[in-house]
């Protein structure tokens, strides 16, 4: 999200999505005494769930200042999210503060006694495979209208036409799984989270996305791997990060190119992502270009 600078004040957030259970927010960094940095917690308005904070000994208003300072957060009701907002007290840079948030395990694997025991896969199981699964990325640029993609991409690095709103499609998605997004328009906050099949933005209206988010839920999601680049403005591409907004070096860059992949996971690690943009000129199809979809 955007960064703010207050003399000498600066201050940025970004967004994190959480499903239902208990968490551990832990200060896993110790900058110099001279330039120190407060992490304040609370929830944001996306999502159905709620959350509760429960700070550590020596720690007030859900604000972590110090290393091992400590926060622990119960999420209930369905996803939420958490506001996660970094004041630097100080207009220098420094390396990045380590928030840790772990969650806590109440599975059996958590038993003394407990062992992994080698069965057959179930009939319902799914075949490991590195192919991406097959999704549409929809997507209304503010020149060439709407486009949609095949393969999971829209838009190009280096060109002044950003996206202003998109959707995805999972056509065959599993039982036990699902994907979450969000975005930032400019000149308005964050949207709502919501499942594929749904736009989100502001189509046609002129204005750019200047974050976006995307997280998998669902109790297979761990079967699955979200993996993407995400471009803003003349920035350097980003791996995506799931679980995180993701915005440019000063959060107000627009959203140029966007690629996203699912992928089930397998024993092996994946080959490196190519550019997806690398000969793609005739693989966007627009559908109605320089016209509002």
């Amino acid at each position: 999200m955007p960064s703010q600078t207050l003399d000498g004040l600066k201050i940025s957030s970004r967004v994190t999505l959480l499903e239902p259970g208990m968490y551990i927010f832990r200060y896993a960094s110790q900058p110099p005494a001279d330039k120190p940095v407060c992490i304040a917690l609370q929830q944001a308005p996306l999502g159905k769930g709620s959350i509760d904070f429960f700070p550590a000994e020596g720690v007030s208003k859900n604000m972590l200042t110090k290393l091992g300072d400590t926060i622990v957060a119960r999420v209930k009701g369905g996803v939420t999210t958490v506001l996660i907002t970094e004041y630097h007290m100080f207009d220098e840079v420094i390396d990045p503060i380590d928030l840790r948030i772990d969650r806590i395990d109440t599975s059996p694997a958590i038993m003394r006694t407990y062992a992994v025991v080698a069965t057959a896969e179930p009939a319902q199981a799914i075949a490991a495979s590195a192919k991406p699964l097959p999704i549409t990325l929809t997507a209304h640029l503010k020149k060439a209208g709407e486009v949609t993609s095949n393969e999971g991409w829209v838009g190009a690095p280096g060109t002044e036409d950003f996206i202003e709103s998109f959707a995805v499609e999972w056509a065959e998605k599993p039982v036990g799984v699902d994907l979450l997004y969000t975005c930032m328009v400019a000149g308005s906050g964050p949207c709502r989270n919501v499942s594929t099949g749904t736009f989100v933005g502001a189509k046609a209206q002129g204005l750019p996305l200047l974050c976006v988010g995307f997280s998998l839920v669902g109790p297979l999601r761990k079967h699955y791997e979200l993996t993407g680049v995400v471009v803003f403005g003349n920035a350097e591409p980003q791996r995506l990060v799931a679980n995180q907004m993701m915005h440019g070096p000063t959060g107000n860059e627009p959203l140029v190119a966007l690629h996203i992949a699912l992928t089930p996971v397998t024993k092996m690690n994946a080959a490196r992502l190519k550019s997806p943009w690398e000969n793609s000129a005739t693989e966007q199809t627009t559908i109605a270009a320089g016209q509002p979809a």
